[in-house]
């Protein structure tokens, strides 16, 4: 059994970049006049760029209805602010649907990129280049230093926020969580829930992320947000083994893992609280070594259960069938997970696995 490796605890990253035009009000102050006039400068330019020419999404706000919204949301793809929005609103999802431009958010332009890696330095350059593009055709707002405007003047900087999502059971059950906490305020970093309107440990997932960058920190935060990352990876690793290693904490993880499998094997109806819990523990014991997969490799089976968290979202899952009641929603989502199951061959035998970890489990 192992503990796994960083690729299993740091989900992804994402990097968030603003910035307004000079000369226009900003979007909270505006009126749908000044909004449409920054869309009609902004959003050719944008259109332009490489991979927006066939862009998978392209809306006014106003045209999207109560569910698409919550869909945007659920995949962070627009933020809390930009659902709200109306007219003069728009949004642009490029063809790869790795980068989202939002426009007449709280800002002017706001960038949502996203990246499977661990590292930030593919989004910052990819940033950079963007930004370098836009600004030859439009006046960007900045002051003096060379920092970027914000309708939040103690965010004026760089304009790029930088965030690493985590997956971190191990140290949840081992009720760590509060030193992680502390340790991170001291490291100038913030941490909250991925999905906090539904706990503080909603499929154990947590986003790390920095303040506004002030000009010139970029790499410097990026290389130490990703070593803190790090840090608290091997943590993570060092506990799991913990757990696996000691026979008490043994069968308490074993048993997670088990009474997860039976659910999302046998039962007939899921919440999505529960059934993004269960997933993520089915993918501790795949990593673990207390539930096996016939034919499939070890990581593309880790990778294809994480897609399930947004797959069995509430609204993703209501966007398909508009008219299903909850009920319908929650046997939908359970059919779902059983096929998951049976598509995986999915097996396991958490007894043997004891036994075979701790000959005197049993005793």
């Amino acid at each position: 059994m192992n503990a796994g490796d960083e690729e299993d605890v740091i989900i992804g990253t994402m990097a968030r970049v603003v910035r307004n035009l000079a000369g226009h009000t900003y979007p909270g102050w505006s009126t749908e006049e000044g909004r449409k006039a920054v869309a009609d400068k902004i959003l050719p330019v944008i259109q332009k760029l490489p991979g927006n020419k066939t862009a998978a999404y392209y809306a006014e706000m106003t045209n999207l209805s109560y569910t698409q919204r919550r869909v945007l949301l659920e995949r962070k793809q627009i933020s809390q602010c930009m659902a709200a929005r109306q007219s003069g609103c728009h949004i642009v999802i490029n063809g790869k649907q790795d980068t989202t431009f939002m426009v007449n958010e709280e800002e002017h332009l706001v960038m949502h990129l996203f990246s499977s890696e661990s590292q930030h330095q593919p989004l910052i350059q990819k940033a950079e280049k963007i930004c370098a593009t836009l600004a030859k055709e439009l006046k960007f707002a900045e002051n003096a230093k060379g920092e970027q405007l914000t309708s939040l003047p103690a965010e004026s900087g760089s304009g790029i926020q930088l965030y690493t999502v985590m997956q971190l059971p191990a140290l949840v059950m081992a009720d760590m969580m509060p030193q992680i906490n502390r340790g991170l305020e001291k490291l100038m970093l913030n941490i909250a829930p991925l999905y906090s309107h539904m706990g503080d440990d909603a499929a154990y997932l947590f986003v790390i992320y920095t303040a506004p960058i002030l000009v010139g920190g970029t790499e410097e935060i990026a290389n130490h947000l990703y070593d803190v990352a790090l840090t608290i990876a091997e943590r993570e690793h060092e506990v799991r083994s913990r757990l696996v290693n000691n026979a008490k904490t043994m069968g308490v993880l074993s048993d997670a893992v088990s009474r997860a499998y039976g659910l999302l094997r046998y039962s007939c109806r899921l919440e999505y609280a529960e059934c993004i819990n269960a997933l993520c523990m089915l993918r501790l014991g795949l990593i673990a070594g207390f539930v096996e997969a016939d034919g499939v490799t070890l990581d593309s089976i880790v990778s294809f259960i994480a897609t399930y968290y947004i797959a069995t979202a509430p609204y993703h899952m209501r966007y398909l069938a508009p008219e299903s009641s909850e009920t319908a929603i929650e046997l939908a989502r359970s059919s779902f997970c059983k096929q998951l199951i049976a598509q995986l061959e999915l097996t396991t035998d958490f007894f043997g696995a004891l036994i075979e970890q701790n000959p005197s489990y049993h005793e």
